[in-house]
């Protein structure tokens, strides 16, 4: 469904990330933006109080002001139909500057099965080979939804994305697994519309994706502390290969080409 698109974007020396965004259905999902400039040593600043225009594919389009560290955030409607969506943010500046960047938005069947990956976990990335992990993803995604996390910042998230295509894997939205903490006001003038408030410090983004998706049941991963982010998380746990894991419902298997075999 189309090429891939920039999670960031440049223009009078503005920087514009737009992260991957998941959403139900006819529901509705948080969107959080960063805008910066560079200045004269190329170093990324906050850009505050500046408006950024947001939208999922020809839904409405909704603004936001960033805060003091750059960041903005509202709720957007999602389409009625599951599909992926280009996610849309833009910044007009009072002196003619502009900035556009373009994710993706992946629209779910909110009760979908769906499966988690640690993408830092997979083999082949780098290289744009992977036979038999991508393999078994594949076959994964046959009968679920696939979403993939990561520890890398949403800055790199584009070629992932591309790197994950040359690979073999599965198309899915790229979230990180922590992110900043916001939470939803309605406040001001326009108090109806949702203002998201975004704070320094990091949460796991597994419980609010979960009960935004209750198809996500699983996790797959190879190492001990995504195996245990997706325990505390209430989901069934798959480990390739032999980390050592404290969690009750764990399917265990010993290579990429044994869960291809075999399944989950």
């Amino acid at each position: 469904m189309g090429g891939l698109l920039l999670s960031g974007g440049c223009g009078g020396n503005y920087v514009l990330t737009v992260p991957d965004m998941v959403a139900p259905a006819s529901g509705k999902a948080v969107a959080v933006v960063r805008l910066q400039r560079a200045d004269f040593l190329y170093v990324p600043m906050a850009v505050k109080n500046a408006l950024i225009q947001l939208q999922v594919g020809d839904e409405p389009h909704r603004g936001a002001y960033t805060d003091a560290l750059g960041y903005a955030g509202t709720t957007l409607p999602a389409p009625a139909k599951p599909g992926r969506y280009k996610l849309q943010a833009s910044h007009s500046d009072h002196w003619g500057d502009e900035v556009r960047a373009e994710s993706w938005a992946y629209v779910w069947d909110a009760n979908a099965p769906a499966v988690a990956v640690d993408l830092d976990c997979l083999p082949g990335m780098s290289l744009g080979f992977s036979k038999q992990s991508s393999l078994a993803l594949v076959r994964a995604a046959k009968g679920a939804n696939i979403l993939y996390l990561t520890r890398r910042s949403s800055s790199s998230h584009a070629k992932l994305h591309a790197q994950l295509a040359k690979a073999g894997y599965p198309d899915g939205p790229i979230l990180e697994w922590q992110r900043q903490y916001w939470h939803i006001v309605r406040d001001g003038k326009y108090y109806n519309m949702p203002r998201v408030v975004v704070e320094n410090r990091l949460v796991s983004q597994l419980p609010d994706i979960r009960a935004m998706l209750p198809g996500l049941t699983m996790g797959i991963c190879e190492d001990s502390l995504a195996a245990k982010a997706f325990a505390e998380s209430n989901m069934r746990v798959v480990v390739v290969g032999s980390a050592q894991v404290e969690a009750k419902d764990v399917v265990r298997r010993a290579s990429w080409s044994e869960l291809a075999e075999k399944g989950s």
